[in-house]
């Protein structure tokens, strides 16, 4: 994860991507365990929420928006999140922008990562992980819900 946050200040994305890439593999290896450990399990959910919540929701957003001053031609968040999910033709201008071209594929980089589905109804497979933590979960009255939400379990 700090290799992921020093990327994403120097504003690297292949090396974004790779860091996503390795921490994805280990949080599948770990919920893709017949029999995971509690401390498994909970590096699984770490990462499951530091990098689908905390990096993709926020830190990433972060470091797009307090670089879009930078750019050649000033466009505010929403703008730049409209042009590329629609993939405007004015891509083609704003990507001479060195600056801009970098932050379109991070925000690409992002996209994709935060919409990964193996299995299940959430992203992440974090339907198969909530299995996993409820299946190693040592207080049977706790229960985790999705986007970690702690439920109470009714008797």
């Amino acid at each position: 994860m700090i290799d992921l946050m020093k990327y994403t200040y120097i504003m690297e994305p292949e090396k974004i991507e790779n860091e996503l890439e390795a921490l994805w593999q280990k949080y599948k290896k770990i919920i893709d365990k017949k029999n995971p450990s509690w401390e498994e399990i909970n590096e699984a959910r770490a990462i499951l929420f530091l990098t689908g919540d905390i990096y993709c929701e926020q830190i990433a957003v972060g470091a797009i928006e307090r670089r879009l001053h930078l750019l050649k031609e000033k466009i505010s968040l929403i703008e730049f999140f409209d042009l590329i999910d629609k993939n405007s033709e004015k891509l083609k201008e704003l990507r001479k922008d060195e600056l801009f071209a970098k932050l379109e594929k991070f925000y690409r980089i992002i996209k994709k990562y935060k919409n990964k589905y193996n299995e299940g109804k959430y992203y992440l497979d974090e339907e198969k992980f909530l299995k996993k933590y409820e299946e190693v979960n040592p207080d049977k009255e706790m229960k985790i819900g999705y986007k970690g939400k702690f439920i109470k379990n009714q008797k």
